[in-house]
């Protein structure tokens, strides 16, 4: 089979068999000056977490540059074969631009359809409208409008202040939309109560479209043992081991979270909260003012993934579940993420193994390996699936793996 038939092949059969779904999950997760904090290679790291979670939407906080953004796109989703695309870098223009918030969408699902930024006394609050891409079951489109907010930190009347006038430059942007659009406002809240004047704000305040806590679990969550198994920050003790990078203090607050419109939590409608699905990823709830990773900290998120979250930053992801009564439908014909993949991961000490789909064995192609500035490193005949490459008299540095007929490239590293 030549790659032309393959792929008219594969056309037909989406065509004629749609995959259904039913659901998407949603992910935030401030990741704690990415990526210059330590440890190095937190993508890596990353990319384990995401493995368990596995979102369809990843809506992060305190990334510095365009480079991290790169890094997470291109590495952290190594783990699936899921079309994940980055939203447009941008700069906070509201104050300093060193924490930045981005938000990373499976395209398989998701149609990027607008951006914007909400300008704030302190860091802008990111927009994005996104479509549904669904079969069509519905007469109108499904409409998403995704909000990512970094407020203010810290304890005491100035600060809750300017929480408060940050949430409403978000409130006051919200008169822009809809009555009836479906809002989602997540991220890093820095919320000590939900007695706090913005988060009364976000529910009863002077808003058009009100957005509520999808566990309803308000309350004065700083320090408080009755909120233990919603807490998300800090996974660390100590920051010391860190090169003091984020807090420490052990588990005792919840700053991460999930505001969602009242249509969003009514399960009658196209696109619904799905009860039960609100989790702070790797939280037992048995924590208290400890590090995540503690070995009495047992229950079901594992020993391994706890040490990744310590690793990775001092907050914990907070993750959530939408159902939808449409079908999602995907029209793509695999790239080269889904055809290669590299067995022993895609770092590599001497040498790399690649692993190839046995749909493009036996085809006249040529896989071809370039280094950062385009210089031919290899060239190699696919005539089996799995090739061993001799990487070590190679650079350091990242290089990309393309094959003849296919636009896109793999990644990988050689260290």
């Amino acid at each position: 089979m030549n790659v032309r038939s393959f792929y008219i092949g594969l056309m037909l059969l989406v065509v004629t068999s749609m995959n259904a779904q039913d659901e998407f999950k949603l992910m935030t997760y401030n990741l704690l000056d990415f990526p210059e904090a330590p440890p190095d290679n937190r993508e890596l790291i990353l990319n384990d977490i995401l493995a368990e979670v596995d979102p369809d939407l990843l809506l992060v906080q305190e990334l510095q540059t365009p480079m991290g953004a790169d890094l997470i796109r291109d590495f952290s989703f190594n783990y699936t074969t899921k079309d994940f695309q980055a939203a447009d870098f941008v700069f906070n223009t509201s104050g300093g631009n060193d924490l930045n918030q981005l938000l990373f969408y499976n395209a398989d699902k998701f149609e990027l359809l607008s951006t914007d930024q909400i300008g704030t006394s302190l860091r802008d609050i990111n927009y994005y409208k996104l479509r549904l891409n669904t079969a069509g079951a519905s007469t109108a489109p499904v409409d998403i409008h995704v909000f990512i907010a970094h407020l203010k930190a810290s304890q005491g009347s100035f600060n809750e202040q300017w929480r408060f006038d940050m949430v409403q430059e978000f409130t006051n942007f919200l008169f822009t939309l809809p009555a009836d659009a479906r809002v989602i406002f997540g991220g890093d809240m820095n919320f000590y109560s939900g007695n706090e004047s913005a988060v009364q704000q976000l529910i009863i305040g002077n808003t058009p479209i009100p957005v509520f806590d999808p566990i309803d679990q308000l309350g004065n969550w700083h320090t408080n043992p009755s909120f233990a198994d919603i807490h998300t920050q800090s996974s660390r003790q100590d920051n010391a081991p860190f090169n003091d990078f984020g807090a420490g203090g052990g588990l005792d607050d919840r700053f991460d979270l999930f505001f969602l419109s009242d249509n969003l939590l009514d399960g009658t409608q196209t696109v619904y909260y799905q009860n039960g699905s609100y989790q702070a990823i790797g939280n037992n709830g048995n924590c208290y003012n400890d590090n995540i990773n503690a070995s009495s900290c047992f229950g079901v998120f594992d020993q391994s993934l706890r040490d990744d979250l310590y690793n990775m930053s001092d907050h914990l992801p907070v993750v959530m579940t939408m159902n939808t009564t449409e079908d999602f439908l995907s029209m793509k014909a695999p790239g080269l993420k889904e055809l290669v993949t590299f067995p022993n991961g895609n770092i590599a000490d001497g040498s790399m193994m690649i692993r190839y789909d046995e749909r493009i064995i036996g085809e006249n192609l040529r896989s071809t390996v370039y280094d950062g500035l385009g210089k031919k490193m290899n060239e190699h005949r696919l005539d089996s699936r799995n090739h061993s490459m001799d990487v070590s008299s190679w650079s350091s540095g990242i290089y990309y793996l393309k094959v003849a007929s296919f636009p896109d490239a793999v990644k990988f590293v050689v260290n």
